[in-house]
This record gives C-alpha cells, sequence and structure tokens, in this order.
C-alpha cells in the first residue's frame, strides 16, 4: 500500500461514527484527497489540534486503494490561520473559498499554483481583514481561483460569432459559454448580463498585475458589483450549485448582522445552520 506524505489544507471535515473523521485535504502535490482519520476526534498525540478548518498541516497515511479513502495516521500542524477565525468578513470569505474548492476540483488532481493560491488567500485573510481595498482583493483572488480551475473567461470578442467587440459602452456576459456575447448573439444567451466596457478592460488587465499593484488598487463600485456578479455567475455554471457560504457572506457585507464572532469553537457548519460542513 503506497505511503503518503505531503503538506496540505484542511478544506473541510464531517464527523464519522463517534471518533473518526471524513477531511477534505488540499495538498501540494496531489491536489483534493478525500481522507479520513481513524480516531481523530479522540487521539491528541496523532492530531494534536490540528484539524481546524483553513490549517496547513503536514500529514501521514496510506492510499489502500485508488479509489477508497486515504488513511491518515498522523497530522501536525505546521499554521493554523487562527486570525481568519476571529473576523466575522475574513471567517466568511474563507468558508466561501474553501466552498470553491470543495466543490469545484476534482479529486488528485495535482495544482501546486492553486496551493499556492490558497495560502496567499489565507495569509492576506489573516492579516489584512479591513484594509480599505478588501472587497477589490477577494474580486481578485475569485479571479485568479477561476483561471486556475480552467474557467478562466473570454473577453475580446463574441464566442458565437467571432465578432470584435471594439464599440459601445456595455457588452452580453454568458456563463454558458464561459465569455461575450454580441447584441445580435445575445437572444440566443437569456441568461447573459450586461457588463461595462470598464470592468472587462480591469478584468482583462487583472491576471497581468503585481502584488505591489493588487494591494494598491480599488475598484468603483460599478466594477465591483459587475466583477462580482461575473465572477460567481461562472463558478455557479461550473459546479452546477449555490455557494451556501457566498448566500451568508453577502447577507453580512450588505446588512452588516450583529452575527456573534465565530471563535476558533464555531463550525461552519453550525454557521450555515447545518450538523456539517460543506
Amino acid at each position: 500500500m503506497p505511503r503518503v506524505k505531503d503538506n496540505a489544507f484542511i478544506i473541510n471535515k464531517t464527523d464519522f461514527g463517534e471518533s473518526d473523521l471524513i477531511i477534505t485535504l488540499f495538498s501540494a502535490d496531489r491536489g483534493k484527497i478525500s481522507t479520513i482519520g481513524k480516531g481523530a476526534k479522540r487521539s491528541r498525540r496523532r492530531f494534536p489540534g490540528s484539524l481546524e478548518l483553513f490549517s496547513l498541516v503536514t500529514f501521514n497515511g496510506f492510499i489502500k486503494h485508488p479509489l477508497a479513502l486515504t488513511r491518515i495516521d498522523e497530522c501536525q500542524l505546521i499554521e493554523p490561520f487562527t486570525d481568519i477565525q476571529e473576523e466575522l468578513r475574513s471567517y466568511f470569505c474563507g468558508c466561501y473559498f474553501l466552498e470553491i474548492i470543495n466543490r469545484c476540483c476534482a479529486e488528485r488532481q495535482a495544482n501546486k499554483a492553486l496551493f499556492n493560491l490558497i495560502n496567499d488567500i489565507f495569509t492576506f485573510l489573516a492579516t489584512i481583514p479591513h484594509n480599505r481595498n478588501f472587497n477589490c482583493r477577494i474580486r481578485l483572488f475569485e479571479l485568479q481561483i477561476i483561471t486556475l480551475l480552467g474557467f478562466k473567461p473570454q473577453l475580446s470578442c463574441c464566442l458565437d460569432c467571432g465578432r470584435e467587440l471594439d464599440k459601445g459602452r456595455f457588452f452580453h456576459f454568458s456563463p454558458q459559454t464561459g465569455g461575450l456575447v454580441c447584441e445580435y448573439c445575445q437572444p440566443r444567451h437569456p441568461a447573459a448580463f450586461t457588463v461595462s466596457r470598464g470592468t472587462i478592460n480591469m478584468l482583462n488587465e487583472a491576471h497581468r498585475l503585481d502584488n505591489e499593484l493588487r494591494n494598491k488598487l480599488n475598484f468603483t463600485p460599478q466594477v465591483e458589483h459587475e466583477s462580482a456578479r461575473l465572477c460567481r455567475a461562472l463558478l455557479r455554471w461550473h459546479s452546477g450549485c449555490e455557494f451556501k457560504s457566498l448566500k451568508i457572506m453577502e447577507r453580512y457585507s450588505e446588512n452588516e448582522l450583529p452575527i456573534a464572532t465565530p471563535g476558533p469553537t464555531m463550525t461552519t457548519g453550525k454557521i450555515l445552520g447545518q450538523n456539517q460542513h460543506f
């Protein structure tokens, strides 16, 4: 039975029986892995405080069968990112990104760039929750994840007829095609919605920005709204589902609801009104 040792982020966990946990990891060398931690809820020696969401861990285990759950024998904490759970906005955004990874990534497909991006996202959420361009950075992270998942939107021409979209202030984006459609083709895409040229230009340039420029950039309200709608429509289309954590995050952002600070013992499932995580 092949042994496994790798670094990974904990992106989901579910109770299994009295003492076991089903744990979903995103590892550096193997991508998303569904695992089982035998006795994980009881053993502090083999799993010493290392199984909280967002945590970066190193784990040892073995693969009994290619289609079976990877069994984890031991898990050691590298970085807990506990500060994410101390601020609601960071926490909800973090849960949203965990749900994207869990729903949109196939099992055991390595994506080292995505692993590094997850680390960048958690570092940002843990250290800069009140940054003035917080929402802008979240949009950019969304776009980066979409690109690394292979869903990058095509924003240069109409994907139906190939017409160059070089005139006008507004265009139509179709989640089904993953790109823009012209006014002549738009009637064939009832789910298409209007996007301004300013948003298209910004999204086309976003891939070329370095970290210094990302920290300084700030979107106008229109660009922020349209880019969020575009990214989330793409994710819904490719995943085939609504993101539960996104609904909570948007409700909190719009209304600033007085929800209790999560703290280290409150689980994502409890916030979403469920008995388990995503």
